[in-house]
């Protein structure tokens, strides 16, 4: 309807996915990689989840097109089905004929058969589910058990499952353990930064040759505050303030017309009230952490996991209000901005200096009219403190731990022996630099103390090249190298997955599917030619020290679980990492 007036021939905001509109941001690209990195070795299944409208379909989409030439895929998009249905699905997928009546056994033995013939002739043979979430526990059985035929080294079908966060609480079932095993490689997908909303807006535009500058950053980060950085709920707003400006004569949105379309297209999802106009994301509560000293970096930041409500605060949109009307207030302050809910943050606000004492009202009932109370006073420091105190559980961080690698667990078994029930490994360490954690490249669970006062946790979420990101207390805050190390007790845990399975040493005169592993992988990292031998020789011992040496490691020529992760690190293998733009 607006086309002509933007002069596009094509609607840059339409939820309809399209190659064209393809836009992967770091964590989208993350996601990508680890699911083919799962379909390159020898597992039978990986999983992505993600909140709706975050985009799996868009790794997905990403996810065949990179495949090689010789894989044949199988999409099934309607997984409501039964068992026997969803296997003449995968046949009619597969072109495979069958009959009409045809049993489980015949389903079964004609894709089995289907398997063998694309093994032979050099094919993989590939399996995606979307929308996996509504897949019943005994179709779901049905899925393991068509990934039970294998060669030595390889599953002839791999599945890719994908879904919102439930299907990891599906998955947690006593009878689907077995499948669950097998799951060799998980990720969460996370909303967009501010940051990301702004490039993403921008791609769109640019993707529809439009010359007009439709969306300045303000209305940007406005749409990022409004939609919680959801992809799908960014185009419907972009969508409606674009015809809105069509309709006022306007090639330009203006802040009044994004509210007014956050108003139309979000407003129906939010509880009843009177929210501020573009202010509120859907079925979230707004909070903010205003913190001046600690938080020092100027990029907008947001978080995936997720969190309890630390406590409602009304109070945002008059904080936004505040700094319009003062830009001076603004200049230099820090202000995180997140949301509480299962998974979407709000993008973050980030200016800096010290925070002044700002007037804000309490947010308004119902029913009743705005109204200017009495003035109330930010507390930067109590609302520090009140973060601080929503960390002092160490088993809530780790659960945080646990998330990042895609496992929803209980708090009461949110521990290092619940590791060893999702095939990973926890381990402790006690390193007290920065540059330790760099190199094993693994988000870490730390021990924080302020001067004289108890100890709280938080999980080093991203190590950047002027700061570091925590998630602690419901919140994602930057923090500088300074301010940490000042309050890192010394110390560390971190969740890994070990070569095999098997955490423990690889030592000289040993052998083994372990030792032929790491000779396999060195040598990889050494640009050295490869062997398959499984003994631990001299020539493994010499080559393993020197790798040790190179990564600032002791060259003792044993693999312990610290030279394992770091050669894990280096092979890039899946997991979330504290570097994901180099993953």
């Amino acid at each position: 309807m607006y086309k002509d007036f933007f002069g596009i021939a094509e609607s840059p905001f339409s939820i309809v996915p399209s190659a064209r509109f393809l836009y992967l941001s770091e964590r989208h690209r993350e996601a990508l990689t680890h699911m083919l990195a799962s379909l390159s070795g020898g597992g039978g299944f990986g999983l992505l989840t993600g909140e709706v409208g975050t985009g799996k379909t868009t790794v997905l989409r990403a996810l065949v097109a990179r495949l090689p030439q010789e894989t044949q895929v199988a999409m099934v998009l309607n997984p409501a089905l039964s068992a026997q249905e969803l296997l003449a699905s995968i046949c009619d997928e597969l072109g495979l004929t069958y009959p009409q009546e045809a049993s489980f056994k015949a389903l079964t033995d004609c894709i089995y058969r289907h398997l063998l013939a694309n093994h032979s002739a050099g094919k993989q043979t590939l399996l995606l589910v979307d929308e996996a979430q509504h897949l019943m526990p005994d179709v779901l059985e049905q899925l393991r058990l068509l990934t039970n035929l294998e060669t030595d080294s390889i599953k002839l079908l791999k599945v890719v499952l994908v879904g919102q966060p439930e299907l990891q609480q599906l998955l947690q079932q006593e009878r689907l353990r077995q499948l669950a095993q097998r799951i060799t490689s998980r990720y969460h997908l996370l909303p967009l930064t501010a940051e990301e909303v702004d490039e993403y807006i921008h791609y769109r535009l640019q993707a529809v040759e439009c010359l007009h500058k439709v969306f300045e950053p303000a209305q940007t980060r406005q749409i990022a505050r409004a939609t919680g950085g959801i992809p799908r709920l960014i185009n419907l707003v972009c969508d409606k303030a674009m015809l809105l400006a069509c309709q006022q004569a306007t090639h330009q949105a203006s802040k009044a017309i994004v509210s007014q379309a956050c108003d139309e297209v979000l407003s129906w999802q939010l509880p009843g009230g009177s929210p501020e106009p573009g202010a509120a994301a859907p079925q979230r509560r707004n909070r903010v952490l205003v913190w001046g000293g600690a938080l020092l970096v100027g990029g907008a930041l947001s978080a995936g996991i997720g969190y309890q409500s630390l406590q409602p605060a009304g109070w945002l949109s008059q904080l936004q209000q505040h700094f319009t009307q003062h830009p001076g207030d603004a200049s230099d302050v820090m202000i995180t901005a997140e949301v509480a809910s299962h998974a979407a943050p709000e993008p973050a606000m980030v200016v800096r200096r010290t925070v002044p004492e700002i007037e804000l009202s309490p947010e308004p009932q119902p029913g009743q009219p705005v109204t200017m109370p009495p003035p109330a006073k930010i507390d930067p420091e109590q609302r520090w403190q009140a973060v601080v105190a929503q960390s002092r559980s160490e088993r809530q961080a780790m659960q945080t731990l646990y998330r990042l690698w895609g496992y929803e667990t209980r708090l009461s078994q949110a521990n290092c022996e619940t590791s060893q029930r999702v095939a990973l490994s926890c381990y402790q360490g006690k390193a007290a630099e920065l540059e330790q954690l760099r190199i094993i490249n693994r988000p870490v669970l730390v021990t924080l103390q302020e001067p004289g006062q108890p100890h709280y946790y938080a999980v080093v979420y991203t190590l950047a090249p002027e700061h570091a990101e925590l998630l602690l207390g419901g919140e994602r805050v930057a923090v500088s190298y300074a301010w940490l190390q000042q309050r890192w007790q010394p110390g560390y845990t971190l969740l890994w997955r070990p070569p095999l399975g098997e955490e423990s040493t690889i030592r000289y005169g040993q052998r083994g599917e372990r030792v032929r592993w790491l000779n396999q992988h060195l040598s990889l990292l050494l640009g050295e030619a490869p062997t398959r031998s499984d003994r631990f020789d001299q020539v493994l011992l010499e080559r393993l020290r020197r790798f040790q040496r190179a990564q600032d490691l002791a060259a003792d020529g044993i693999a312990g679980p610290q030279t394992l992760m770091v050669i894990d690190s280096a092979l890039n293998l899946p997991g979330p990492t504290l570097h994901p733009e180099k993953s």
